[in-house]
């Protein structure tokens, strides 16, 4: 019977084949990809508003022939201020997310199959946080930041898996310049 050693397990064997400093490049880019979804969120309530934003829906209707009124995309726009706004940051933060990611993460080239895969996972994760807090509210009455908190842990954890074992795992490596 053999004693129990460090080896490769645990998190010896993180430390040993670099994955904890990856795991850390990961939460950095993630972190930076979070703070450039809420700019960019706070940009658009505090200095686009409604009418920037029902100006700019105008301008591009304009652009490929649509027929619609001041009014109506104001109205609409009005309805859908917050659903709009959060894509618009999604996208912005996305882009990020995928550049980080690619390059700095796990040092592989970005392909248009390793963006595909890339926004199809965070499109996946952003519905299961989504799903995870409204589970927790309905099913076990939790409100403010505990479902919020819970979720984007829960969702951190799976899209890492993800990206590790999915996104990125027949990419191209990025030359290493010596």
């Amino acid at each position: 019977m053999s004693v129990g050693t460090c080896g490769d397990s645990g998190i010896f064997g993180l430390l040993k084949n670099g994955e904890f400093l990856r795991i850390v490049r990961f939460l950095v880019v993630g972190g930076l990809a979070t703070l450039v979804d809420l700019a960019v969120t706070v940009f658009m309530f505090q200095v686009v508003g409604t009418e920037g934003l029902s100006s700019c829906v105008q301008a591009l209707a304009g652009l490929i022939g649509a027929d619609c009124s001041a009014e109506t995309v104001s109205d609409t726009v009005g309805r859908y201020f917050e659903e709009t706004v959060s894509v618009i940051s999604f996208c912005v933060a996305f882009s990020v997310s995928f550049f980080g990611h690619s390059r700095v993460t796990f040092r592989k080239k970005g392909s248009m199959d390793v963006f595909m895969k890339l926004i199809t996972l965070s499109v996946v994760t952003l519905c299961l946080r989504a799903g995870i807090i409204a589970m927790m509210k309905s099913c076990l009455g939790l409100y403010g930041y505990v479902p919020v908190v819970s979720a984007m842990v829960i969702v951190t954890v799976l899209s890492y898996a993800g990206s590790k074992y999915w996104v990125f795992r027949k990419a191209a490596d990025i030359p290493v310049k010596k």
